[in-house]
């Protein structure tokens, strides 16, 4: 549901198949305007505090972030676009890296959603969705490869899984146990529900 706003992480983009269209905003993350520009997209704002490209670059519209902070740059860069009015957010180069910066946006991921955005990561082949209570999130026909359903929470309850290789009618999952791993779509129209808690979602495309 558009408009998006986009924002590149430092990470190389593989994952490019939701490319910017008029009316969304693209950011750029520090070094993330290395890996837009390598795809081809020339974002409309960099962020950051270029402690990760070793120099600040010369850039039309940035905003200059103290190395010393509490926010990464990427969640910065998401709360800007959150102040302009976009409820969407596709964050490329969001994992697949350093394992306590792909922790780091799963995290962000969560803040945002419990906050009524909705936000998806893009990492080298796996995507990720946090899915918070009373909400679902579906796939049309036609994919193939593996989901994974996590318990963020504490306990996750009244989770429906529809579609998929192993269903589920509003069950439970816990954050101890990972019921819900190595699912399989069935090239079928499916989707993830659930009426209290908090899920992660990770999957890839084929």
């Amino acid at each position: 549901m558009r408009p998006y706003c986009f924002v590149f992480g430092a990470l190389p983009v593989k994952n490019f198949l939701l490319k910017p269209e008029p009316g969304d905003l693209v950011i750029a993350a520090d070094k993330g305007l290395e890996q837009a520009r390598a795809v081809g997209i020339e974002p409309d704002l960099l962020v950051g505090d270029f402690d990760s490209t070793g120099y600040e670059p010369d850039f039309p519209d940035k905003v200059k972030l103290n190395v010393r902070k509490d926010d990464t740059d990427t969640a910065h860069a998401m709360a800007i676009g959150a102040e302009r009015g976009y409820k969407e957010f596709v964050i490329y180069g969001a994992m697949g890296g350093r394992l306590e910066h792909t922790i780091a946006m799963i995290q962000t991921a969560s803040g945002f959603e419990e906050q009524g955005y909705a936000v998806l990561l893009v990492g080298d082949t796996d995507f990720a969705k946090v899915l918070t209570g009373g909400r679902s999130f579906s796939f049309p026909e036609g994919y193939q490869g593996r989901i994974s359903v996590f318990s963020l929470s504490e306990v996750s309850e009244g989770v429906t899984i529809r579609g998929l290789s192993y269903e589920m009618e509003k069950g439970t999952l816990t954050r101890q146990f990972p019921l819900g791993v190595s699912n399989e779509f069935t090239g079928r129209e499916c989707s993830v529900s659930l009426e209290k808690g908090e899920l992660l979602i990770v999957y890839d495309q084929q």
